[in-house]
């Protein structure tokens, strides 16, 4: 499937055709006032942090396995995709109080010390919700400018507005399953679904689809596969929430176990120790994951999920060629360690 079937050369294209866009944002901004040098200076730093940049890399399997060739449509398309993550992850940290992101301080911790004063006490979360809001608006500009022809950006667009309205509602869904007393692996798994599987794997490849033409029966071959897979990526990231090594995830371990995330692996550890919602140390809440025999389900669950998204995708129209290394990809993200 050419050089774009690797995380490097899509994640290397992206951030050189971001850090170019940001470069004439940043001086339009200069021109106003050079106090908004600041936000420009701290969305670049957050593009550049590292990460995964899974769903650019989808959009470009999605692409390529409608028949189109790889170039700048496509790549800008896949920037855009990544700067509305980036939009996400803003505002997820802020909802969350997250202190790190991607192995950093976050971006409402970092813009805290831009303050003219010493009054910081709402300063860096508001000047990150306008970030985000930069972010997400500069996301549609970079779609739009991208040049695919009026018919096939239509397209490209219906898909780009039903992701951007399903992870803003699977992140409502989120806050509203993380305030019930009674969380069940349901509610975990339905948020999953918006926030995580339709956002990170369905809707870009699809996105990529529609941007080469394809048409829509091969667009709805895409969830059987996608939201499995999805899902099982979300579940491994919840494993590596829990058990995983901060210094590989960028992130504290056992930090969503404290703060109680609304994660299946969580759900279920609450089913079967419904005293485990007392405990109060990482290392007991671990424990109960662990005999309650929560985290060998989680487990389970992500192998029938990824054979469910395997069996999927070997149905998919598409090369034999785009099959495998879509199929290499999933496997290496579900059975990742960070």
């Amino acid at each position: 499937m050419s050089e774009f079937n690797q995380p490097g050369p899509v994640d290397e294209a992206v951030i050189s055709l971001l850090s170019d866009f940001l470069a004439t944002r940043r001086q339009e901004a200069a021109v106003l006032d050079e106090r908004l040098l600041v936000l420009h200076a701290e969305l670049e730093s957050a593009i550049r942090a590292p990460g995964k940049r899974l769903r650019p890399l989808l959009a470009c399997w999605g692409h390529q396995a409608a028949g189109a060739t790889v170039g700048r449509g496509i790549l800008q398309a896949a920037a855009a995709l990544e700067l509305l993550h980036t939009f996400a992850l803003i505002q997820d940290d802020v909802i969350d109080q997250a202190p790190t992101r991607r192995g950093r301080p976050a971006s409402h911790v970092r813009l805290a010390g831009a303050a003219q004063s010493g009054r910081r006490d709402r300063f860096g979360e508001s000047a990150a919700i306008l970030l985000g809001d930069l972010a997400l608006i500069w996301s549609g500009q970079l779609l739009v400018e991208s040049g695919f022809p009026p018919e096939r950006l239509q397209a490209g667009l219906r898909v780009y507005h039903e992701l951007c309205a399903e992870v803003t509602l699977g992140q409502y869904l989120d806050i509203v399953v993380s305030h019930t007393d009674r969380l069940t692996e349901d509610d975990a798994l339905r948020v999953n679904r918006y926030k995580t599987a339709c956002y990170t794997v369905q809707r870009p490849i699809q996105l990529g689809m529609a941007l080469a033409g394809a048409p829509a029966s091969l667009l709805d071959t895409v969830p059987g596969f996608a939201v499995p897979a999805g899902i099982a990526f979300q579940l491994r990231d919840d494993q590596l929430g829990a058990f995983g090594d901060s210094e590989l995830t960028g992130k504290p371990s056992g930090q969503d176990l404290l703060e109680r995330k609304p994660t299946w692996l969580w759900a279920r550890t609450l089913r079967l120790r419904p005293d485990a919602a007392r405990l109060e140390t990482v290392s007991e809440l671990r424990a109960a994951a662990l005999e309650s025999g929560a985290a060998a389900a989680a487990e389970a669950e992500i192998s029938r999920l990824e054979a469910e998204a395997l069996a999927a995708l070997r149905a998919m129209p598409v090369a034999p060629e785009a099959e495998s290394e879509l199929e290499q990809l999933t496997e290496r993200l579900i059975r990742r360690n960070s």
